[in-house]
């Protein structure tokens, strides 16, 4: 177990500096597949799990969704609620569609924010790669389980092992081995070389387990090369992973 505590990473974490993937190609299909299966007159609901400033809950609830986001960062949840400012009309409103966001844990259990069974999907960008060890990430996977209502869909994404295409990551593995005390996983720095929070880099077969051990089905990962999400000069691995609930 590696000795930082990523509770506490995050809610110091400068809101503005938060990391946001912003490619929403993947995320569609998940949420063209949540449209399908809950084709009702009420919006689906939509948990956004570690949703920092809000970016990701405010394209969700731009398809027409109604989206709770939480996150740990209370500096974030503030931002995310001033920037959805004018963004609900009247109309939306009739429609009982809305956009929450909500400073909780989402490695508790069910909370009055985070209810069992009341979502249509999940969104988890990124969180599981940077929420702690490993028994945080099956936390967190269980919790969103139980979070979905029966054949409600998760979307996830997560940082891929990436040694193999940049030599950069194969240092961080192999220099911070004695710090972290798990492969794959190193500390993420700033331009000062201060450790910010701690990184770690999934197999494919390691998240499709964790998966399978939370309880989803029709577990699907793809895996792409990209730019990472702090260094726009870098290149890394990336899994988006679409799975369910069973019925």
């Amino acid at each position: 177990m590696h000795p930082r505590d990523a509770r506490f990473d995050w809610k110091a974490f400068a809101a503005e500096a938060i990391p946001t993937k912003t490619n929403f190609v993947p995320l569609e299909i998940v949420l063209t597949d949540i449209k399908t299966t809950f084709g009702e007159a009420r919006p689906a609901l939509i948990l956004d799990a570690g949703c920092g400033v809000g970016v990701v809950s405010r394209y969700i609830y731009s398809r027409g969704f109604s989206v709770v986001g939480v996150d740990i960062n209370e500096s974030a949840i503030n931002n995310a609620r001033k920037s959805t400012a004018g963004l609900i009309k009247v109309s939306d409103e009739r429609l009982t569609r809305y956009l929450n966001f909500s400073y909780a844990d989402i490695l508790r259990p069910a909370s009055s924010v985070i209810q069992a069974n009341a979502f249509s999907g999940a969104v988890c960008q990124l969180v599981i790669s940077i929420i702690g060890t490993d028994q945080d990430r099956a936390a967190l996977l269980t919790n969103l389980f139980n979070a979905l209502r029966p054949g409600g869909y998760l979307y996830l994404s997560a940082s891929g092992v990436s040694d193999d295409i940049n030599p950069m990551y194969a240092e961080l593995y192999c220099s911070d081995l004695e710090i972290t005390k798990e492969p794959y996983t190193y500390l993420s720095r700033d331009d000062q070389g201060r450790a910010l929070y701690v990184t770690h880099h999934f197999s494919e077969e390691e998240l499709r387990d964790l998966l399978q051990a939370a309880g989803f089905s029709d577990i699907r990962i793809d895996k792409k090369r990209e730019t990472s999400s702090r260094r726009n000069s870098q290149s890394a691995n990336f899994y988006y992973c679409y799975c369910r609930k069973p019925l």
